[in-house]
């Protein structure tokens, strides 16, 4: 199953139908398969936020229960809905990701 957990093409989307104020601060939450080693995901993530140009800050990590998944959050600051749509676009390649709010 490639990724197909991101059904929404439009920003406004991520937050609820509700229209974004831009630049926008928020806390963003990103699910991993635990098949890789943590330190490759979390820095695959930063290349990722690197290069959508958008300014960041790690919060911390979350491993699931059973162990199966891992939760990374990222404190970003997103300037307009084209960083927006590129940063997400750019999250649906990482391998092992399930889930990207």
């Amino acid at each position: 199953m490639k990724n197909n957990i991101f059904n929404s093409d439009s920003p406004t989307d991520l937050f609820n139908q509700k229209e974004i104020e831009y630049p926008v601060n928020y806390d963003l939450k990103v699910i991993f398969e635990t098949a890789g080693a943590f330190d490759i995901l979390k820095r695959n993530l930063e290349l990722v936020i690197e290069d959508a140009g958008v300014p960041h800050k790690f919060i911390g990590s979350r491993h699931s229960n059973k162990g199966k998944y891992v939760s990374l959050t990222v404190n970003v600051t997103i300037r307009d809905s084209d960083q927006l749509q590129y940063l997400y676009q750019r999250l649906k390649l990482l391998p092992g990701i399930k889930f990207a709010v």
